[in-house]
């Protein structure tokens, strides 16, 4: 595909990754401190934002670029299945081409990868964030609200449709419950009060906190604290207005007909049928790639968390096991303008590795040489008075393109035969004195049980042999 390696520093200034990935997401940035210089440093939280830095510094850097980076990002995550502290990515991104071609080939790239790798049952989720934002306006939802509505509408797949109904009646309360918990950050919260603020019922706070048997000073404060919220007029979604969110969710077919229902229900909305021309465009260059439909579903409800996209997005998920999204990325045309006064578009995805590591063991992909050793053949060590001669062979077979593990101890023959066993390395290399005298080699093969001597020179021409079948 063109991609070239370009690797960004593990530290950044903090103001650099700060302000770009929206607040749940920013809060998992691990602050390392001063170190010496007045600047607060950070360990990065993705590739992404660091090319976006080195593009803005190096405009000289011929464009499209195309750059490929495999390295370790930082989260202050509570680590659990799927989810690490320190965890390896894989990005590719194209920076300097607005066209959809770039878009379309980052899912093909995506699509060779898990191919390649075995995978078969995923799909390669896409949406638009303009389209994402075309839904708020057929909503008429207040700004204050679109990101409880993004919320919930992504949760589609895990809750469904009723799920996703509750949610959205709930959206807008979070935010009292918010205010609440940090008006009380001295003192304890009571329990019962944010469940009631949880459900709605404004009727019952009152009657519950005189339930939790506290002093009436400290009732008048927190009653005078509710007022100050104003939870009678919290902005939350009319009823119809969640009826219509719901009909839209439901929106189902082939991509074809998905985007044409799109046309209809935004029809008034410019900028979401901007969206909508940028899918049917991708779809059309995957479909002339000859990768099937059915691994790029067009998924309206599918948001992705980062602030900063601002066209396509995607996303893979797994059938098996239920781990999250093992791909995810989009385009991000105005983030490197963040940086410098000009800006590039730009796209790209990221891959979790330790993710698809997790499903390939869970769904025992790797063959079983995986997580062996390189080292190909054992040249053992027969005695102290022979290791020259033990040397001389490993410098040998190396000099004939193999991998050479020498074996250190003046242990037992047996012994090291266990060793090269437990390791998964196939050949051994046996010189006694007999050997050495006649200048042979015997060469054990331990996935065939079986041993030959050769001609010394003739040692790695055999070994050869036994790694082609063919031949």
């Amino acid at each position: 595909f063109g991609f070239e390696p370009l690797q960004t520093p593990a530290v950044e200034l903090e103001e650099t990754l700060k302000g770009k990935y929206g607040s749940d997401a920013e809060r998992l940035i691990y602050d390392v401190g001063h170190s010496g210089g007045k600047e607060n440093l950070a360990l990065r939280y993705d590739l992404s934002v660091p090319l976006c830095r080195v593009a803005a510094q190096y405009p000289e850097l011929t464009k499209p670029l195309k750059r490929y980076q495999i390295a370790p990002v930082w989260r202050a995550e509570r680590p659990q299945k799927g989810r690490y502290r320190e965890f390896y990515q894989c990005d590719a991104d194209t920076v300097g081409s607005d066209s959809m071609l770039a878009d379309a080939e980052i899912v093909n790239v995506i699509y060779e990868i898990l191919t390649r790798l075995g995978f078969e049952k995923f799909v390669i989720n896409i949406n638009n964030r303009k389209i994402i934002a075309g839904i708020g306006q057929l909503a008429g939802v207040p700004d204050e609200l679109l990101g409880g509505l993004y919320r919930s509408i992504d949760k589609l797949d895990k809750i469904g449709l009723e799920g996703v109904e509750a949610e959205l009646r709930k959206t807008g309360l979070e935010d009292a419950i918010s205010a609440l918990r940090k008006a009380q950050a001295t003192k304890k919260v009571i329990t019962d009060l944010i469940q009631a603020l949880r459900e709605a019922d404004l009727t019952a706070i009152e009657t519950r906190l005189r339930q939790a048997d506290l002093e009436n000073e400290a009732i008048a404060m927190l009653v005078s604290q509710l007022a100050a919220l104003e939870l009678e007029s919290i902005a939350t979604i009319p009823d119809a207005v969640i009826k219509r969110l719901l009909e839209f969710l439901q929106i189902g077919g082939s991509n074809d007909e998905i985007l044409a229902q799109l046309r209809k229900w935004l029809a008034n909305y410019p900028e979401a049928l901007a969206g909508v021309t940028e899918l049917e465009e991708m779809t059309r260059y995957l479909k002339a790639l000859g990768i099937p439909e059915e691994y790029y579903p067009v998924v309206p409800s599918m948001v992705r968390g980062l602030a900063y996209y601002t066209g396509p997005i995607y996303e893979t998920i797994v059938e098996e096991p239920n781990i999250g999204s093992i791909t995810g990325g989009g385009r991000y045309d105005e983030l490197i303008g963040m940086f410098a006064k000009h800006s590039y578009p730009a796209t790209g995805t990221t891959i979790g590795i330790e993710r698809i590591i997790d499903v390939m063991k869970e769904l025992e992909m790797f063959p079983p040489a995986v997580g062996k050793t390189v080292a190909q053949i054992l040249v053992t060590q027969f005695n102290p008075d022979l290791v020259t001669e033990s040397l001389k062979m490993a410098r040998e077979l190396r000099q004939a393109g193999l991998n050479v593990e020498l074996y250190f101890e003046n242990d037992p023959l047996g012994k090291q035969i266990r060793y090269a066993l437990k390791k998964g390395i196939p050949y051994v290399v046996i010189l006694g004195p007999d050997e050495v005298i006649a200048g042979q080699a015997a060469i054990r093969n331990l996935q065939l049980k079986q041993q030959e001597t050769v001609p010394r020179g003739q040692a790695a021409a055999r070994i050869k042999v036994w790694q082609s079948p063919t031949k």
